[in-house]
């Protein structure tokens, strides 16, 4: 079965741990990282968002290609997924999938800002830039909720 995973949530929410965590405990997993396919463009800078055409071009055309790399195949998309409209874009583009699952992470601003504030250099969002995408984020609606087979919330 070839299974589709989508995060959604803020920055410092968890994301990244739950993904390499799940990795760690199941086989034929792929996990596509925003920030790595930045990192990957940018030859090494996080913080450089001139080229974001081209990350998330990559990053699409990685569904994709991942869902090739075998029958028995689970690809996480490690990324915000924070407004809807992205959401049902990449959900209902990718009928190569038999199985949708949006993984939620609901996390309160102050969470968020008290994790980033761990977080080291270049990975650190600025405060202003995390509180705006906090604001920015929406609930999952009917529309996208029906292109899932399951939604799991996780709260650390």
């Amino acid at each position: 079965m070839k299974t589709l995973i989508m995060l959604s949530a803020v920055p410092a929410a968890g994301k990244t741990t739950w993904a390499k965590k799940y990795q760690a405990e199941h086989e034929n997993v792929y996990i596509i990282n925003s920030d790595e396919v930045r990192l990957e463009i940018t030859h090494g800078d996080y913080q450089d968002h001139s080229h974001q055409k081209e990350v998330w071009e990559l990053f699409e055309r990685r569904i994709h290609e991942y869902a090739n790399k075998g029958d028995d195949v689970t690809v996480i998309l490690d990324a915000l997924n924070d407004v809807n409209e992205v959401r049902y874009k990449y959900l209902s583009t990718t009928p190569e999938y038999d199985k949708k699952i949006l993984v939620l992470f609901p996390t309160s601003l102050e969470k968020s800002l008290h994790y980033n504030g761990e977080r080291v250099w270049p990975n650190k969002v600025p405060d202003d830039i995390l509180i705006g995408l906090v604001h920015k984020f929406e609930q999952p609606n009917e529309k996208v909720l029906s292109l899932v087979d399951k939604v799991i919330t996780i709260k650390w």
